[in-house]
């Protein structure tokens, strides 16, 4: 705002001085009228004596020096004059809110804080802002004193609407990571840890949120076709932007500095909360950095599965416990993800029986509470990772029939019985109903590496791709090729084709107890060396690497070979005893 420049007040004190300026002002007025009062001698040349004073005709401006107003100083001005105007159209309870919603982050008051962030935060978006942003943190900067911590939470919160209610542009993606740099930084880079207490839900959204905006970004990037030349400018002078390594770097820093694993260990032996304290250190003792040291964790988990790396995945989260005891299960979404993401670990590395077990397990905790869930924010998200996880259990009961929970089993073929029987059926029908429901189910892969922006001749070869009578090296640079999400669908499908044989294997020998391998072979109309063939893919496929019942301690990649069918069979020269 621009300081007005206010007129001096000359002030002269003492009476006397005052007193004399009036005696001389009424002579010096009286001198003057004597003179204009006398009679103009008619000899004086009035047009010598005045000359053209006045009478030279239009005024001159030009040669006046006109202010000069630098750009920067102009562009600053109409930025406040548009703040201003924009500042005015804000609800007056918008700005009561965001004053309330700042005086409880200054207090650390975690009650009125959850209720701000949970339901005010909620409410007024869908009042004032479901289809527009909220105002921008340097509009409402005045309210909350400029006041750098809570601007900072403030954007998050209004990338995130932005994110998830409207279309983000090419600047929003840029400076919803400026601001997630910004966040981490003054975690990370602080002098001690922080005077900052938030919610475990809003740090959970934070880690969520800003793996989300990375994944989003990752696919946007990867569209080549759809830029334009000023998206691709900045692309290519994008640098580290959302880059896999800045995550992964802020993800592994906050585990580092709460020292969670540490702390994972020791509550696991029994230690004592001083020896607990002891081992983590000043950071590790703080909620704030040692809640968002699990939920990096959990971050890390996701962000492994989404480039593809399962065994590497479940690796980085080797200490955690997956139980119902676990006190971050308070934290619904954080819970149910951690499942979701173990449970597609273990589907993609052919551990059907554990990616069984650990669905099983968390859809039986959502249906006890559901009733509580309908209440959450969270409830849309939460039912539609359920539903995901319900196609997943369908795919992996189909390529190894199990018992373990009618409960789920029922609803799963409920919602996709259609799927589920020609899966169940085998054969070359089952493909598209196992694709169908890969592609509806599996996380949204991305691609570690960014197309080449930088290289403009390899940009202008994936805009415009070459015919397939053209180079095969060159024919490799395809879209359905590059994309991540078809590369695993299709190293899963090669599994699923390789067992396509099984089912209908299966229900033959159920109908025996010993079976030559001739008539088998007259049975399904192949020779014998084929049907010895699909038998001992039946054998192979029947055992898979899984946890023992009672043994879920430990790491989530141990393991010992275990049989998945009911149904046993053993090969004797070219008979099948059953």
């Amino acid at each position: 705002m621009m300081a007005r420049t206010l007129p001096r007040k000359l002030q002269i004190s003492g009476s006397n001085q005052h007193l004399s300026t009036n005696l001389n002002d009424i002579k010096m007025a009286q001198q003057r009228m004597a003179l204009w009062e006398a009679d103009i001698d008619e000899d004086v040349d009035l047009q010598f004596a005045i000359g053209n004073y006045g009478q030279s005709g239009h005024f001159e401006d030009a040669h006046i020096q006109q202010p000069q107003i630098d750009e920067a100083t102009l562009l600053a001005m109409q930025q406040h004059m548009a703040q201003q105007a924009a500042f005015s159209q804000i609800p007056d309870v918008v700005k009561a809110f965001i004053v309330h919603f700042h005086q409880a982050v200054l207090d650390n008051n975690l009650a009125e804080i959850t209720v701000a962030y949970e339901s005010g935060w909620n409410k007024y978006t869908e009042k004032f802002y479901s289809r527009t942003e909220w105002p921008e943190a340097e509009v409402i900067a005045p309210l909350v004193n400029d006041d750098p911590v809570f601007l900072i939470l403030y954007r998050e919160l209004y990338y995130r609407h932005v994110y998830s209610r409207l279309q983000p542009n090419i600047d929003d993606r840029f400076h919803s990571y400026e601001n997630s740099c910004e966040l981490f930084n003054y975690l990370l880079n602080s002098e001690g840890p922080v005077a900052l207490e938030l919610p475990e839900q809003w740090l959970w959204d934070i880690i969520d949120e800003f793996i989300y905006q990375f994944q989003v970004f990752c696919t946007w990037r990867s569209k080549v076709k759809s830029k334009t030349e000023d998206e691709l400018m900045v692309l290519a002078e994008g640098g580290q932007v959302w880059s896999s390594y800045s995550v992964l770097n802020v993800l592994y820093s906050l585990i580092q500095k709460s020292r969670i694993n540490e702390y994972i260990l020791a509550q696991q032996e029994g230690k004592s909360p001083e020896q607990i304290a002891e081992i983590v250190g000043e950071y590790g003792q703080r909620p704030l950095y040692r809640n968002l040291g699990y939920f990096s964790l959990i971050g890390l988990l996701r962000v492994h599965v989404l480039l593809g790396d399962f065994t590497l995945a479940l690796k980085v989260i080797e200490n955690v416990e997956l139980n119902q005891k676990s006190p971050y299960t308070r934290v619904t979404a954080c819970h149910v993800a951690t499942y979701y993401y173990v449970g597609f670990c273990y589907l993609m590395l052919h551990r059907y029986p554990d990616a069984i077990r650990t669905f099983v397990n968390i859809l039986n905790f959502i249906m006890r509470m559901r009733q509580y869930h309908t209440r959450s924010y969270q409830y849309d998200q939460i039912s539609k990772t359920a539903d995901r996880m319900y196609a997943l259990f369908a795919i992996c009961n189909a390529l190894s029939p199990s018992r373990l929970d009618d409960n789920v089993a029922n609803t799963s073929k409920e919602r996709f019985g259609e799927q589920f029987a020609k899966m169940a059926r085998g054969g070359p029908d089952s493909l598209p109903a196992f694709e169908e429901l890969f592609l509806y189910a599996c996380p949204k892969f991305i691609s570690a590496n960014p197309p080449p922006y930088e290289d403009p001749a390899a940009i202008a070869l994936l805009i415009s791709p070459p015919t397939p009578n053209d180079s095969p090296a060159q024919a490799n640079t395809s879209p359905n090729v590059l994309d991540p999400t078809h590369r695993h669908l299709n190293l899963f499908l090669a599994d699923v084709v390789a067992q396509a044989p099984v089912p209908t294997l299966r229900s033959f020998l159920r109908l025996y107890t010993s079976l030559g391998a001739a008539k088998l072979a007259n049975f399904l109309d192949v020779d014998e060396e084929e049907i010895v063939q699909e038998m001992m893919l039946l054998k192979q496929s029947s055992k898979s690497v899984g946890k023992v019942p009672g043994s879920e301690k430990g790491s989530h990649l141990d393991g010992e070979t275990i049989a998945t069918s009911d149904l046993n069979f053993v090969i004797a020269e070219v008979s099948c005893s059953i």
